[in-house]
């Protein structure tokens, strides 16, 4: 069996083209890697160099198998990461979430399910979560659609529905509901950090001036000493967190309203069937 070592040497040269350029790379002396290349055409029984005084290069095996070398070399990558991969996941349960509300939500149940396990959370747009699941890079996923394509399994976990809220002397009081639309060139206080929300937003309004806020804190004492619109979620309104001395009006663009998913790959199903039992479509509700 062909030592990895000499592989990556072989192909290092093939990229610099002279041993002192390669040796330099790998941190290694020239004769050292002389000795390397030797030691490789040995081991193949095959000649991979043309010889001249002063001066060796690749013939045509050599440069074939430099080729090949390079599909090994990346198929040890691969096969690496596999296996660190698998490991972190016995240990870590990675989970992304498209919104804010469903990782409120979930953060506990998961917790008490995977107790003892390390729970590694991303909150962000939810466009790549599919692929992301299939790549191993989130065993389990809360999405605002379902799969557009078979290998995994999805149960609808909840729902929720924004609104705006704005003070009693605001001219959109005035109406029973209002559109996006609506506030299409107003500034509006927004919470930076809100998954796939925030390009649906400034999809549909594109004029707006968005006053980005980073820390939830500083957002709601803000929306307490300001005049300027915020999103509600009826989710915080029925729990009665809502900002004082506001007024929420309902959004009728149907993009406010959104249902969301629990998903995994269908291989992973058994590792997650209680937690797929525990949870229904009003989960987050």
């Amino acid at each position: 069996m062909i030592d990895i070592y000499l592989l990556q040497q072989l192909a290092v040269y093939a990229k610099y083209g002279t041993l002192s350029a390669a040796a330099e790379k790998l941190h290694t002396s020239q004769p050292a890697m002389t000795r390397s290349m030797k030691k490789l055409e040995d081991e193949l029984g095959v000649t991979l160099f043309e010889r001249r005084k002063n001066h060796i290069s690749l013939n045509e095996t050599g440069k074939r198998a430099a080729e090949y070398a390079e599909r090994v070399l990346e198929a040890d990558r691969d096969f690496v990461e596999k296996v660190r991969q698998y490991d972190r996941s016995l240990h870590t349960l990675s989970v992304g979430f498209c919104a804010p509300v469903p990782q409120e939500v979930f953060t506990p149940i998961l917790n008490s399910i995977f107790d003892g396990m390390t729970i590694s959370a991303d909150m962000k747009d939810d466009a790549d979560f599919f692929d992301d699941i299939e790549n191993g890079i989130y065993q389990l996923a809360v999405t605002h659609t379902q799969p557009d394509r078979e290998g995994f399994c999805c149960k609808k976990c909840g729902e929720e529905t924004l609104l705006v809220s704005v003070l009693p002397s605001d001219p959109l009081t005035f109406y029973p509901e209002i559109h996006l639309k609506d506030l299409d060139g107003l500034s509006i206080l927004l919470l930076t950090k809100i998954g796939f929300w925030a390009n649906m937003h400034r999809a549909k309004t594109p004029h707006t001036k968005y006053l980005p806020q980073i820390d939830r804190g500083t957002f709601i004492e803000l929306a307490e000493n300001s005049a300027y619109p915020i999103f509600a979620s009826d989710y915080f309104i029925r729990r009665g967190e809502r900002i004082n001395g506001r007024i929420d009006i309902p959004i009728a663009d149907p993009e406010c309203h959104t249902e969301y998913f629990l998903v995994c790959a269908e291989s992973e199903s058994s590792r997650f069937r209680r937690l797929f039992s525990l949870i229904h479509d009003k989960t987050i509700y």
